[in-house]
């Protein structure tokens, strides 16, 4: 056999006893081996194969060569692999370090090794670098750095390691204050990149905020600090304390295994954590489930429990090991004073002396009197000073203390830095003392794809969202600026979904949260109320705007006695506003302000006509001018003025006068039966509104045909609206977007969408639904959730009409779908909405049949239900 053949041959079994390696550790695995130990196995692994491959190269060499290679050369692996934290399937760090000249012996070890070593691992990340070269782009490159930064020796040359090791350590003295602020900044960027928040729903393992690869950044920093970054020899040392090495092992030992069963699964690398791994982890992990919290619940909280350890501990670092100016140092000493001997006031942050810190061991309240010092003095509380806390929060008590309730309700009256001031109170583990529901919503997933946080994160991040209120320039920042105590409503924005993780429905929950809360801070009964009813129905306006007519005067009657007064009325439409700001970016969108803003002043009208403020009539103000726009002519036409009047209150309020009148006159040039659609651009939700107008258009199958066309030309519906105006018009608005192609469409694009929307009026042929880039994926997800399909049928809701909801996963052409079946079952759609909550899409239908009556005979209900039901069916395989 040659050289070459037995070179091969070896590489053949390497690659065969590295499957066969891998295949037993995934079974030590299934049976419960820690990440750890299961990493420290496959590296061995690796090692050996590495080594066998590089030895049968040297040996296959001319005897000078091979002798000259083992003398010049040595094979560090850096990075996981160094650590000995190899996973299954990821990247092989491999440095060749060499001394000398990069000749053509050094070149074909390198290019060998590439070929042989992907051969059996295809995950190879290797570099050919001298010591000073390797030296030097650690000194450059944050990247480089971190990874060399954990080299170790696997074989070659151990006197060429260790002067590249020493050269090392030179560097790191030498540089060490500066390399930690690259660390941390490089650090910094990926976490914005994967997600900055410990509480994202789809983390990314490795690299989202808590994760890996911030118990990496705690390794670096420590070998910055202290020459060590192992945590056990940290421990030994005195460096790492107790309570932070077993919390830091727990969580790094949990990683390591979630991170293993993914690679192991996939076959391949895989850090995301989508929601359908996320079930099948709990399944695998055998989380059993309970009353009010799915298994894969469960497993996410204790998920974010160990990432939010590590963020702790990564954050505090940082902080600590950010370099201090020279000027700082020299002003700190000067402008640096105390207040009544208690707390350090510098340039930058408060810190509690020997006598404050005697008072935090004992008193939770003092914690507050510390928060309310460094909001009032703009300045962060020092990382010393909030670790002292957070080790000492688990030992204060649950006693209700009387200063300690007003100290807090005092935190919740300015919005100034108040999110960023409960969260911090929320991880020292502070905040679950003066609130104790707060402890059971700690780290809970909301397995939906409609949240995007955990509960805990998005109670903060709502009294984060209403503080920001005050900047905004419409009606939501009036009433904001307008509330004189904004204290009950941050509460009840703190409070309002810690019922959620319970079997009975949330809101239940919370208002007993609420009644609880409300005595443990002694509220007055006003107060006490107040809080209860805007816990307890903090999902009502949502409801009612996303999903009703809200131009009917019995809906607004009775929620204006549900309500009770005008401030209870503006408090309840701010809550609603910051609870869909903080479910996720872009879900307060514009279209959402404008029809929660048009109930709420719909519901102000009906206060004030009790005597409680003057408010002129919705959409008079903006009939008059588009009036006033009209000719001569075409104001002595009794059409225009019936047109006008019986346009929808909420079509005239979002628009010009002078885009009403032109409404009007493109409505006014129809044909008998005929029909017109036009678009506009809606720039600050990047989507499409399109109107369309059609003359004797009821009963006709319009609105699905419609919706329909919209479909087939790629476009997503989000929201649409149907109402017939005076003489039998049928006026049509849809907001679509096209996710493939986002930004604004050339008006070509726009033209031959409402030409197909034109076309599909009164047409047989069905409509054509393409698939839509990232859509099925979306489906899928959803669909993981398991709501159920349901159909609701209420005849008390309209005086004219029966409201039909539907509630399933949304998917392509099912808007048009359902309005073919009412259609097809002789019913005429007077108005319709369609929206999102959780994973479903809701559509709500007003319905009468061809003579415009309501729908009251059983057996018709009936039929309506079990057509829409066959038609939100979930498809069997």
């Amino acid at each position: 056999m040659s050289h070459g053949d037995r070179l091969r041959s070896i590489v053949r079994a390497v690659r065969q006893q590295l499957v066969e390696g891998r295949q037993q550790l995934r079974a030590q695995h299934d049976l419960g081996m820690e990440g750890t130990r299961v990493c420290a196995r496959y590296t061995t692994l690796v090692d050996q194969a590495i080594q066998r491959i590089y030895d049968a190269y040297l040996d296959e060499l001319p005897e000078a060569s091979s002798k000259e290679l083992r003398a010049r050369v040595a094979l560090v692996a850096h990075g996981g692999f160094g650590r000995r934290q190899q996973a299954p399937f990821s990247d092989v760090d491999l440095m060749v370090l060499f001394d000398g000249k990069r000749d053509a012996l050094i070149g074909q070890l390198a290019s060998r090794l590439i070929q042989d070593i992907c051969d059996v691992y295809q995950h190879l990340g290797q570099s050919l670098r001298t010591p000073a070269e390797a030296v030097q782009l650690a000194r450059t490159d944050a990247q480089v750095g971190t990874s060399l930064l954990e080299s170790r020796l696997l074989l070659g040359n151990s006197d060429l390691f260790d002067r590249y090791s020493a050269q090392m350590k030179a560097m790191i003295e030498k540089r060490g204050s500066g390399l930690a602020a690259d660390f941390i900044a490089e650090r910094r960027t990926e976490r914005l990149e994967y997600g900055e928040t410990v509480y994202l729903l789809e983390p990314n393992v490795k690299r989202s905020r808590g994760g890996l690869r911030d118990i990496h950044l705690l390794r670096w920093l420590w070998y910055l600090k202290a020459g060590v970054a192992d945590p056990d020899r940290l421990h030994a040392r005195g460096v790492l304390s107790t309570f932070d090495h077993r919390r830091l092992i727990s969580s790094l030992n949990f990683l390591l295994r979630v991170r293993n069963e993914m690679h192991f699964y996939a076959n391949e690398t895989n850090d995301a954590l989508s929601r359908a791994e996320q079930l099948r982890l709990a399944q695998f992990f055998k989380y059993p489930g309970k009353q009010g919290m799915l298994p894969v619940e469960q497993f996410m909280r204790d998920y974010f429990h160990h990432t939010s350890h590590v963020w702790q501990m990564a954050h505090r670092l940082s902080e600590l090991m950010m370099p201090v100016s020279r000027m700082s140092r020299v002003l700190e000493p000067v402008l640096g004073r105390r207040i009544e001997d208690d707390y350090q006031i510098g340039r930058s942050e408060v810190s509690a002396t020997p006598r404050a810190t005697a008072r935090l061991a004992q008193h939770p309240e003092e914690v507050l009197k510390l928060v309310d010092l460094a909001r009032s003095e703009g300045k962060r509380i020092s990382q010393d000073t909030w670790h002292y806390i957070y080790r000492t929060a688990p030992q204060y008590s649950h006693e209700p203390k009387p200063a300690l309730m007003a100290g807090f309700l005092k935190v919740l009256s300015h919005p100034l830095r108040l999110g960023e001031l409960l969260r911090r109170l929320h991880e020292m583990g502070v905040l679950e003392k003066i609130i104790p529901e707060f402890s059971h919503a700690r780290s809970f997933l909301q397995f939906n794809q409609y949240h995007k946080y955990t509960v805990d994160e998005h109670s903060i991040r709502a009294v984060e969202e209403a503080t920001k209120f005050g900047e905004r320039q419409d009606a939501i920042g009036k009433t904001y600026r307008l509330l004189p105590d904004k204290t009950l409503l941050h509460l009840a924005l703190l409070i309002h979904d810690l019922g959620k993780g319970h079997e009975e429905d949330h809101s239940e929950v919370g208002r007993r949260v609420a009644i609880a809360t409300a005595e443990r801070f002694g509220l007055p009964s006003d107060q006490a109320a107040t809080l209860e009813f805007l816990v307890h129905k903090h999902l009502r306006m949502t409801h009612l705007a996303l999903k009703y007519d809200t131009t009917q005067p019995q809906l607004i009657a009775r929620f204006v006695d549900e309500v009770g007064s005008r401030a209870n009325l503006d408090l309840l439409f701010l809550v609603t506003c910051a609870d869909l700001a903080a479910v996720g970016p872009d879900v307060l969108n514009s279209w959402k302000v404008e029809i929660l803003s048009e109930l709420h002043m719909r519901a102000a009208r009906e206060f004030a006509a009790e005597g409680d403020l003057g408010v002129e009539a919705i959409g008079t103000a903006e009939r008059k001018a588009a009036w006033e726009l009209l000719k001569a002519a075409e104001r002595e036409d009794a059409w225009f003025e019936r047109q006008l009047a019986s346009l929808p209150d909420a079509f005239v309020r979002k628009r010009p006068p002078a885009a009403i009148v032109d409404t009007l006159r493109r409505l006014r040039k129809l044909e008998p039966r005929a029909g017109v659609a036009w678009a506009n651009y809606l720039k600050d939700v990047d989507m499409v509104e399109f109107i369309a107008g059609i003359d004797q258009g009821s009963g006709r199958a319009i609105f699905s045909s419609m919706a329909g066309a919209l479909t087939s030309n790629r476009q997503q519906i989000v929201a649409a609206e149907t109402n017939v105006l005076a003489d039998g018009l049928l006026l049509l608005r849809y907001v679509a977007s096209e996710p493939e192609t986002p930004g604004e469409p050339s008006a070509e694009r726009l033209d031959a969408i409402c030409r197909a929307l034109v076309a599909s009026i009164d047409s047989n042929e069905a409509p054509k639904f393409p698939k839509i880039l990232g859509r099925e994926q979306k489906e899928a997800g959803a669909a993981l959730t398991n709501l159920p399909n349901e159909v609701r049928i209420d005849n008390d809701m309209s005086d004219d009409c029966t409201v039909v909801e539907v509630f399933t996963i949304d998917r392509r052409g099912l808007l048009y779908r359902l309005a073919r079946a009412l259609h097809d079952l002789g019913l005429v759609i007077r108005f319709a909405k369609i929206g999102t909550h959780l994973d479903q899409v809701v559509d709500v239908f007003y319905v009468t049949d061809r003579d415009e009556r309501k729908v009251q005979n059983e057996e018709q209900l009936g039929a309506i239900r079990a057509a829409l039901t066959a038609v939100i069916a979930p498809a069997v395989e």
